[in-house]
């Protein structure tokens, strides 16, 4: 990202998924202005009302967008690097933290895009997440995020729902980006069942706004 925003060069992120090779990203991506977007993400735009999170926000092209829009904007990301391309760009408040440190502040809506869904990386882990950003949201709040159900992508629909005993959705990612390897993290692919478990045992309401063919959805979740 850093890279691309200083000199305007697209280049290849390398993917591998389970320790298989990946379509590459393009750093582009990261980029995108609202024209560029998918409709599931200009309509998780539309939906942003009062004060906004957006979490993983990555290069800051939804913050932007919506900072346009004279909303009262904080993205998060984890990244360093990331979150100064962030600031650069004209991101007015950008937090360079991990999400589970952020406490004591309460936002109308909470943004989890790019299949953001899965940041939780597992089932226990997703749990925890939407424990966490219940805790966040201020009443009458709203949580806009989404995700794929890659069960077809995996396997037959008559087979089981697990993989040798775990969740088919749960991932291993690894980037490779100008010859440097990062360490591997776990991500989730929830399908809509799951995540409305897990936002039901989290003491909120699961539902979903929008679907795509290719197993895409948005869903949007709010307090009990």
């Amino acid at each position: 990202m850093q890279d691309y925003w200083l000199t305007g060069k697209d280049r290849n992120i390398d993917i591998k998924i389970n320790g298989k090779k990946d379509e590459p990203m393009k750093a582009s991506l990261f980029f995108r202005n609202y024209q560029n977007m998918r409709g599931y993400e200009r309509l998780a735009l539309r939906m942003a009302k009062g004060s906004v999170l957006d979490i993983g926000a990555a290069a800051g092209c939804h913050s932007l967008i919506l900072q346009k829009r004279k909303m009262d904007v904080t993205a998060i990301e984890k990244s360093p690097l990331a979150s100064i391309v962030a600031s650069q760009r004209g991101v007015k408040r950008v937090l360079n933290d991990d999400i589970f440190n952020l406490k004591g502040i309460e936002y109308n809506t909470i943004l989890l895009l790019m299949n953001g869904l899965g940041l939780g990386g597992s089932e226990a882990g997703t749990l925890k997440l939407l424990k966490h950003v219940k805790r966040l949201l201020a009443p009458k709040g709203v949580i806009i995020g989404d995700s794929t159900d890659i069960l077809y992508n995996t396997m037959d629909a008559t087979s089981a729902f697990t993989i040798g005993g775990k969740y088919y959705g749960e991932v291993e990612f690894q980037l490779k980006y100008d010859g440097v390897e990062a360490e591997p993290f776990n991500w989730i692919y929830i399908d809509p069942s799951l995540l409305a478990e897990l936002a039901d045992k989290a003491g909120l309401t699961c539902s979903i706004l929008h679907r795509d063919a290719d197993f895409h959805y948005l869903a949007k979740l709010t307090k009990v």
